[in-house]
């Protein structure tokens, strides 16, 4: 607990992201990736798999931008760094442990970015708000960049949670909310497909909380929102129990898809 109160207090970040919970988010995650690290080991190997493979099939190597790089356990950020000119960290919240790492690395960089271009609006939200005008911004600095190949790294899911919040305390309904939040997830998948080169996204669709082979809860992470068809699936323990219940084990779906292929595949 120590060490994570030395954490929030020390990690440069802005006052949106304090404010809206997601230095303390980002610092949890944190401390259940240490906690949890045997049973994450499996998902962190396959992330950072597919981020490989979609590099290996990129025709420039100039820019790799990786949105939601957080921790970067599950992004091999020294051999990206080997095969890219350029490799650009985007998250909102930078951890004291990327900072320190990417120091190594003459050609990593960090940018802060709002992946949605909302957080400085959400927080002056008041009751009465239609949610029709609620819209994403896209992140347009990203895409100045001209990225050769963007990956969106575990952070779909995450991008609406904020503004999931916010309205549930403005005493705004389930199915409104959700609506704003499937806004969200898909402005950011098409905002993926606007960009150039190659896009490797890679998002946990479900969580499910399970006793064995029975389901005791299922919640669709990406509000009805469909992915392409194929690419890989595969299924990360995020909390096995004791971790968030004695009761069941909390596990994720996870889809990996890298869009366009490379000719021969």
């Amino acid at each position: 607990m120590l060490r994570e109160c030395v954490e929030w207090l020390l990690t440069p970040t802005g006052w949106a992201a304090r404010r809206m919970g997601l230095l303390r988010e980002s610092v949890a995650m944190g401390a259940r990736s240490r906690r949890c690290s045997a049973a994450w080991g499996p998902h962190v190997r396959r992330c950072r798999e597919a981020m490989l493979q979609a590099a290996q099939g990129c025709a420039g190597r100039r820019t790799v931008v990786v949105c939601g790089s957080g921790y970067c356990h599950d992004v091999p950020v020294a051999q990206l760094a080997g095969m890219f000119g350029r490799v650009v960290l985007a998250d909102v919240v930078h951890p004291l442990r990327t900072r320190w790492m990417v120091r190594r690395y003459g050609n990593v960089r960090l940018a802060e970015v709002d992946l949605t271009g909302m957080l400085h609006n959400v927080g002056t939200w008041r009751a009465g708000l239609d949610v029709e005008t609620i819209r994403p911004v896209a992140p347009s600095g990203l895409t100045a960049l001209g990225p050769d190949l963007t990956i969106s790294a575990n952070v779909l899911s995450q991008l609406p949670l904020p503004v999931m919040t916010r309205l549930m305390q403005l005493g705004h309904g389930e199915a409104e909310t959700a609506q704003v939040c499937r806004r969200i997830v898909q402005a950011h998948v098409d905002w993926l497909e606007g960009l150039p080169g190659v896009k490797c996204l890679i998002t946990d669709t479900v969580s499910r909380d399970m006793d064995g082979d029975a389901v005791l809860d299922e919640t669709d992470l990406l509000y009805g929102m469909e992915l392409a068809q194929g690419g890989e699936a595969w299924t990360w323990a995020l909390a096995p129990r004791p971790e968030v219940s004695r009761r069941f084990d909390r596990i994720r779906q996870v889809a990996a898809l890298t869009w366009p292929l490379p000719p021969d595949r």
